[in-house]
């Protein structure tokens, strides 16, 4: 769960809305923001996404902030705020084995921070949505070859 009204602290996940997907990262400071991108001055790209740090205001470009607010499974498995950060600097200047939008991408760096699990829960929405469309699909043609067959 995500709220817009809660203040980040040392090792909160947060993230953005940047229209089509949510930009997620390790908040530190308001200096100090933990991503998986592509450095300030360098282009936006796979190819030159790495951990690197950036500020708040940059981080956020005008969005609005959403801090993580986690269930009780949640805090079990999560990670202390220090190790959180502790990890985030350990993998400083990596680039987690290259930047990919469905397998490694800014949300699962996050979780990967928080819960030692590399996860992106709005890729498995997508690709869960699209299963449905595709079953739908399928479950169409089929319906339409079994009225052709009459």
């Amino acid at each position: 769960m995500w709220s817009n009204t809660k203040k980040p602290e040392m090792g909160s996940q947060i993230r953005v809305n940047r229209g089509l997907y949510y930009h997620h990262g390790i908040y530190e400071s308001d200096d100090v923001i933990y991503q998986f991108a592509s450095p300030v001055g360098s282009e936006v790209s796979p190819e030159t996404a790495i951990i690197c740090t950036t500020s708040l205001d940059n981080f956020l470009k005008g969005g609005e902030l959403e801090v993580r607010e986690y269930n009780e499974e949640e805090l079990n498995k999560k990670r202390s705020n220090e190790e959180i950060i502790e990890f985030a600097k350990s993998k400083l200047g990596s680039n987690m084995g290259g930047y990919n939008i469905i397998s490694n991408n800014c949300e699962h760096f996050s979780n990967l921070c928080a819960f030692n699990e590399s996860k992106s829960n709005q890729v498995d929405d997508i690709l869960s949505l699209l299963g449905g469309l595709f079953r739908w699909v399928r479950l169409k043609l089929n319906q339409l070859r079994f009225i052709s067959q009459k």
